[in-house]
């Protein structure tokens, strides 16, 4: 796993990119997107909630590819819920599992469950660590 200064939304439609997400569906079946960086992504992309709360309804709260350059990763069970650190865990195996299906050389990602989700950093990349290789770009915000 590599790290970068960057801004996630710089990367839309020209890389592709991981959101983290819950998986909360709402009653309309659109997935609640939260207040983090899939709810920037989803303001960009309109149909995001959409695509993801049908594949969460379908699927489960699972890594979902959701276009050809977004793929979703589940760090919390509900929107009311903080960050769970064994799912991530989860979501890295699974994330790994599909880039490697796709054949992607490089993914940005926010590091998942340390904004909104109230993880700590050191012990998020000490369970990322041994599962993303360099492919998998971690993006700090500027400032």
């Amino acid at each position: 796993m590599q790290f970068q200064t960057g801004d996630l939304l710089d990367y839309v439609g020209k890389a592709p990119l991981v959101i983290t997400t819950n998986g909360t569906v709402r009653k309309n079946g659109k997935a609640n997107l939260g207040s983090g960086n899939a709810k920037q992504v989803g303001d960009v992309l309109p149909w995001l909630d959409a695509k993801l709360g049908y594949l969460l309804d379908q699927f489960g709260n699972h890594v979902h590819h959701l276009d050809s350059m977004v793929v979703s990763f589940p760090v919390e069970h509900s929107w009311q819920e903080r960050a769970d650190i064994g799912l991530i865990k989860r979501s890295a195996i699974e994330l790994v599992m599909l880039v490697d299906q796709i054949g992607w050389g490089q993914v940005y990602m926010p590091l998942p469950g340390c904004g909104k989700g109230g993880l700590r950093p050191s012990d998020v990349i000490a369970v990322l660590a041994p599962l993303l290789n360099d492919r998998f770009i971690v993006l700090n915000k500027r400032g």
